[in-house]
């Protein structure tokens, strides 16, 4: 994806594009279903949008140049690890009791907070290294990817997950 030139307005546009077919899905679920039944992991399908909302949220941070392990509320040496598994069992655990409507609006929050955020950068913006966002990484590759990943892309790979946990 890094030789891929966008513009921020179109990454915006598929960015809220995605959210609106996922909320569109998630709107024809009873509260029942967001909470009671569960994966073979414990996951639920309030798990999967706390899961989403954490790390938008994260990439949010990482435009802010702060730390996304602390805006993920998950401790550095988890973080550090690079165990992606690891890290979303710390964010699993600590938000698993939390209410639906204080998930659902977590998520919105972070998702609103991000599109805000990219209505102030410029395309070449999008383009910058990871690295210039966290000056801990070395990471080369255009920033842009991991907002397309943590967005409307990671909507779409939980989707299929969630409908599996409904559906039972």
């Amino acid at each position: 994806m890094s030789g891929l030139q966008i513009t921020t307005a179109e990454l915006i546009s598929r960015m809220q594009k995605g959210w609106d077919d996922f909320q569109a899905y998630l709107k024809t679920l009873t509260p029942e279903q967001m909470t009671q039944p569960a994966d073979s992991a414990g996951w639920t399908v309030k798990d999967h949008v706390n899961h989403l909302a954490t790390w938008e949220d994260g990439v949010y941070a990482l435009l802010e140049k702060k730390p996304r392990y602390e805006q993920m509320g998950v401790d550095k040496e988890t973080w550090d690890g690079h165990d992606t598994d690891a890290i979303n069992a710390v964010i699993q655990k600590q938000n698993h009791d939390k209410p639906l409507d204080e998930v659902l609006k977590k998520f919105e929050d972070a998702h609103n907070r991000l599109i805000e955020k990219l209505q102030s950068m410029s395309s070449k913006d999008l383009l910058r290294p990871y690295r210039y966002y966290q000056a801990d990484s070395t990471a080369e590759k255009p920033v842009f990817g991991w907002i397309v990943g943590n967005t409307y892309e990671h909507y779409a790979e939980h989707k299929p997950w969630i409908a599996a946990i409904v559906e039972g």
